[in-house]
Parts: structure tokens; sequence; C-alpha cells
């Protein structure tokens, strides 16, 4: 239930559990470098300036434009065009500048062409067969899958923090009634004590002893009663409650602790999953990288249909006459007047000192946060194998402290009914009274080494 609260209250958690589904999110960002792509062209252009060719006379041309299609990059560096271009010419005040023998004067006042139109290109050396594009989704992949484990494993160190107050603030209570217990014994010697003093059947300094005794427990008392107050307060703080008062019983797990087992350990902690996504985008950075600086060759192709309409009468062969775009439209997935294209496209870039010394750097930086991965995944290992050793050490402890509790405890009830017989000395009760309290207090010592150590591999498994 306090976990729970915590879970719910905690800014830190909360901020966190943000950022990992943030993260878990943004790892499908690269799929959108494949995406189809909507693209939208349109202009209008106004031209009085004369042409380099006396065909056509006119004042001045307005040429408008329009192109709308999609395109599409593939994983092996296909990029993929297809669009639908549309161009219409105006002639304003146009005036026929030749004539042709036989065939009366035309002069056309507008020109129109609709073009179905499909591009292809194929990286083959630099990007060669879409080897940077993979790397980029890679990239953009492993960088957020980083964030998120990140995230995680902030989210569980704070879970495993309030873990640990919350059995430091019950432990500290079960101190707070040892020392109480401890000071109550202590109260029943000084007055036994006192009796004896006032009836002259003992010495003064069994007395004094006593006294300093009860000064003793008191003062251990009150260093106790601090340290539940700062445990009250931390308990509260992973909650988000500004308070040093703890209203709520706490369980208490005594006899149980003694054959408590270990939580599951998961593969990799979620810190050494993030350092694992860093060295992963750090090698897709570098490859990034490197097919950018490389040489580039593409071949390309492209295909376009020409829709325009037929001559009208009066008009040569080969002309177009007068028409507006609803009749270019028409016939543009017409094969009469095709376009077919086909080329290479290569650059280079020269400054070849600058682009090996960039490469080497990618190359080392890769190597770094490999190695710091190996490194992560040994350290947790270790960690690991040290945990588990130090609960054993630790469970096995415990039972002999309980066990010795429970012996000093026995020794001492035995003393102090030796000591109401006469049998044996004040000083004797207080050292025994003594034993035992150090015992009660390395038992609940144990308890909490015990308790932390579980909260502590708790980070090792999926979840807190």
């Amino acid at each position: 239930e306090y976990l729970n609260q915590v879970k719910s209250n905690h800014l830190g958690i909360k901020s966190s559990k943000l950022s990992e589904e943030a993260g878990q999110l943004r790892s499908e960002e690269g799929q959108a470098i494949l995406a189809p792509t909507l693209f939208v062209n349109s202009q209008v252009t106004s031209d009085a300036k004369i042409l380099n060719i006396a065909l056509l006379g006119f004042s001045s041309q307005v040429t408008k434009t329009f192109s709308m299609g999609v395109s599409k990059l593939t994983t092996f560096g296909l990029q993929a065009k297809f669009h639908y271009d549309l161009l219409e010419i105006t002639y304003n005040n146009p005036v026929s500048l030749f004539t042709i023998p036989g065939i009366s004067s035309f002069v056309p006042t507008n020109y129109s062409l609709a073009s179905p139109v499909l591009e292809l290109s194929q990286s083959i050396w630099g990007n060669g067969f879409g080897s940077s594009t993979r790397a980029l989704q890679e990239q953009l992949e492993a960088q957020a899958l980083a964030s998120s484990y990140n995230a995680s494993f902030l989210s569980q160190q704070a879970l495993a923090q309030a873990e640990s107050a919350y059995w430091r603030l019950a432990l500290s209570r079960q101190a707070v009634r040892v020392q109480k217990e401890a000071l109550d014994r202590a109260g029943k010697i000084y007055d036994w004590n006192a009796r004896r003093a006032r009836l002259h059947l003992g010495e003064q300094s069994d007395l004094l002893q006593a006294e300093a005794l009860v000064q003793s427990r008191e003062l251990d008392l009150q260093s106790t009663l601090n340290e539940e107050r700062a445990a009250s307060l931390a308990f509260n703080t992973a909650r988000n409650i500004d308070s040093s008062e703890v209203q709520e019983q706490l369980t208490e797990l005594d006899g149980r602790l003694d054959e408590i087992q270990p939580p599951q350990r998961a593969e990799l902690r979620k810190d050494v999953q993030a350092a694992q996504q860093a060295a992963r985008a750090a090698a897709a950075a570098a490859e990034v990288a490197i097919q950018k600086d490389m040489p580039s060759l593409d071949v390309f192709a492209s295909m376009a249909l020409n829709g325009q309409p037929g001559p009208a009468s009066g008009v040569p062969q080969g002309y177009t006459a007068a028409t507006n775009l609803t009749d270019s439209m028409k016939n543009s997935f017409s094969f009469n007047r095709p376009t077919a294209t086909v080329g290479v496209r290569f650059s280079m870039p020269l400054d070849f000192a600058t682009l090996g010394s960039a490469r080497d750097g990618w190359r080392k930086e890769k190597i770094a946060t490999e190695l710091n991965y190996d490194r992560k995944v040994f350290e947790q290992n270790q960690g690991w194998k040290d945990l588990n050793q130090t609960f054993s050490e630790t469970q096995k402890h415990l039972k002999l402290s309980r066990k010795l509790e429970q012996i000093q405890q026995s020794k001492l009830k035995n003393e102090r009914e030796r000591l109401l017989k006469g049998r044996t000395t004040t000083y004797q009760v207080l050292l025994f009274e003594q034993d035992y309290l150090l015992a009660q207090l390395l038992r609940i010592k144990d308890q909490a080494t015990l308790l932390n150590l579980v909260a502590q591999m708790k980070l090792f498994g999926e979840t807190l």
C-alpha cells in the first residue's frame, strides 16, 4: 500500500514514468523515414520580358504550375516518386511573327500540359542500397530506448529508496520500543537499589551505578527517537508529504526474515539495457556519418506521359492549337507523347584528410560505447554475486543474532532473580542488561541490512 502511494505521489517517479513511456513511443520514430510523403507545389508567374526567339510576339505571359504527388523511400535505398503536373501558359496580346506557306496563319493564345510522372532513384555507393537509411532508423530507435530504460531505472531506484525508507521507519520504531524497555528495566533496577539504600542494605555505589544506567538509557532513547523522526520524514517525503508524523501501523517481519528468498533477477538491469542501446545508437550514428562522407553514386530514371490535344483545323502537324487545361488533362494518360529519362549522378568530397579523421573518430566513439556496455555487464554480474553472497551471510548472521538475543534475555532474567536473592551484584546485572540491549540492537541492525539488500536486489529485476 505504501509503495502504491509512492508511485501515485512521488513527482520524480511520475516524471520518470512519463519519460519511460515517451521513449517507448519515440522508438517507432524511425519508421516515419519510410512513410509515404505527400507533396504539393503551386505557383503563378507573370513574365513580360522579350524571348530570345522571334516566333511569337506578346506583351506578357502568365504561367501557372501545379504539382501534387507522393514519394516513398525504401530500406534498400530506392527513392520512388509519383506526381501529377499541370502547366498552363496564357499569352497576352499575341502576334504571329512568321507564316507557313499554304497554311493560314495562327496565333496561339494559351498552352497547356498535363503529365503524370514516375521517378525512380537508386543509391549505389554512399547510402549504398539503403545502408545509411537503415542505420538512421536503428539510431533513432536505440536513442529512444536508451532514454526509456534510463528513466525506468531512475523510477526503480526511487522505489527501492522508498522501500528502504519503509523498513528504516519500521525498524526505528522497533529500536524505540527496545530502548523504552531498556529504560524501564533500568528504572526498576534504580528503584530497587534506592529502596536498599534508604534501608541501609546496599552500597551507595550500586545506587550511583543504577542512576548512571538510567541516564545512559534516556540518552540512548533520545537518539533513537531522533532517528525515528528522521525516518518518518524520509518515509513521508517519498510519498510527497511534508510532515514528520506517520500515523499508519507498519509491518514487522521479525520472525519471517530467516526464510525470506532473494528476488528474481532479469538478464539485464535497466541501466545496463540503456548502455546496450547507447552502444547500438553510437554504432548506427557512426555508420550514418561514414556513409554521409562517402562518394555518392545514384542511378535514376523517370517516365512522364504528356497530355496535349491533337492539332486543330488549319494548324500544322506538330503544333498545338489554342486550348484549355481540361482538354490536356483528358489526354494525360495517353502514350502518344511520352518523355523518358535515364541517367547517373556522381559526387565525391575531396578533403580526404578531414574525412579520414572524422571516420576514425566515429569508429572510436563506437568502440568506446561498446566497452562501456561490456563494463556495465561485468559490474552488474559482480554486483549481483556480491549482493547474493551478502544476503546469504546476513541471513545466517540474523539467525545467530536472534539466538544470541534469546540467550542474553534469559541470562539477564536469571541474574536479576539472583540479585533479588542477594547472590550477585548490581554491577553484574547492569553488565547483563547492556549485553541484552546490544543483542537486541544487533538483531535490528541485521534485519535492516537484510531488508535493504532485498530492496537493492529488486533493481536487478524487470519491475519493482
